[in-house]
């Protein structure tokens, strides 16, 4: 238990990042066991089908692959389990997007197996945290499960993440975005960050450097990952979307975007849109109830803008936002503690007052880049 005078961090035990390197997978992690489950993506397993091979072709160690069902929910959780136990697994990995690894990092913390990560995209936090977002069968959520350690390994591919649509990358980049200044606010204020302790000159640190790396390598990064090729922009700002900010946003804590990107996440219009992307426009919002800098708010819009993340409402298919969907999204977003991190006073009016705003700097800046021809 830790007292108000406590700083923690905690991250992953080991991170990995190169090119080809899934099919090395079992020579990182032979000392943590001789028998692999891979709970592999269903849309990702053909184009990994190679490099699955040669993993369950190695007669040094033993390999399961399974296809994950699509969703995180406690049935596949205990389906996956099962199989575990059935076949005395050692070591379960996700290789896929956040919703197969929050359920393989669940299976690890229910079964007490080690944990690897093999994120295909670099689009959220998931691969290095914690926690396992959990869902109904309907999609709904289920809870936030607080898991007993970060991952044992987390290996990136990068030609895997190259080859990958651009898009995600873009939501990566606007999910990475809000852990510097979410981070900023929480140190601002001394608030305790998600492990329950004040935050490390470490995390603080992490955090700036994420932010750095992505505004000054995002776009071109964006350009090589549209062209599926690796650059070292492009090799760093993945480095940035993974590690950075999943070690940044968990030992350097949560402020205002994320519980507006909760809000904003009830509108049914906007369930098709990426984390990331719901993410970006709500970083505007904390701008607006942070009194951001024009310059810094300014330097960001361009980059959202540039990598086609969505800066307006409408962005996010919200056309003409009804009151009681500005009041839905007040209510969530100010009844999380973690919007009260902000140094300055925050109310329901002044949310909605801020997602208004940020709307309409949205839109004014898209129509100067449209007048410029930018």
């Amino acid at each position: 238990m830790s007292n108000e005078q406590t700083k923690i961090f905690r991250s992953p035990s080991k991170y990995i990042q190169g090119t080809d390197i899934l099919k090395d997978l079992p020579d990182y992690i032979s000392d943590l066991g001789k028998k692999l489950l891979l709970l592999v993506d269903p849309g990702i397993a053909d184009i990994l089908s190679p490099q699955l091979d040669a993993l369950k072709a190695r007669e040094d160690y033993s390999t399961e692959v399974v296809i994950f069902s699509g969703e995180c929910t406690m049935p596949e959780i205990d389906r996956v389990g099962a199989v575990c136990k059935e076949k005395g697994i050692d070591v379960i990995a996700g290789v896929g997007g956040g919703k197969v690894i929050d359920t393989a990092k669940a299976v690890s913390h229910f079964n007490d197996l080690a944990i690897i990560t093999v994120p295909t995209i670099a689009a959220s936090d998931a691969p290095c945290s914690a926690l396992s977002i959990i869902y109904h069968d309907d999609g709904s959520l289920d809870q936030l499960l607080w898991l007993k350690a970060n991952p044992d390994l987390v290996l990136v591919d990068l030609q895997v993440v190259a080859n990958a649509p651009a898009r995600f990358l873009a939501a990566g980049i606007g999910d990475a975005m809000a852990t510097y200044f979410e981070m900023k606010e929480c140190y601002a204020k001394d608030a305790d960050n998600f492990t329950g302790g004040r935050i490390t000159l470490a995390a603080k640190a992490i955090a700036e450097q994420c932010y750095k790396t992505i505004i000054e390598k995002g776009y071109n990064a964006y350009l090589a990952n549209k062209n599926h090729v690796i650059t070292r922009d492009f090799e760093d700002v993945v480095e940035a979307n993974i590690i950075l900010s999943g070690i940044g946003f968990e030992s350097g804590g949560i402020c205002a975007a994320h519980p507006i990107n909760n809000g904003v996440n009830e509108l049914p219009q906007t369930h098709k849109h990426m984390h990331g992307e719901k993410v970006a426009f709500s970083l505007i919002g904390q701008f607006v109830l942070a009194q951001e800098p024009k310059e810094t708010v300014d330097a960001v819009l361009e980059l959202f803008y540039k990598v086609g993340l969505p800066i307006t409402l409408e962005d996010l298919d919200i056309v003409d936002i009804k009151k009681e969907e500005l009041d839905l999204i007040a209510t969530i977003a100010n009844g999380d503690p973690c919007t009260h991190n902000l140094p300055l006073r925050v109310d329901e009016g002044r949310i909605i007052g801020a997602v208004i705003t940020a709307d309409a700097m949205g839109r004014e800046f898209k129509e100067k880049m449209s007048k410029c021809n930018c």
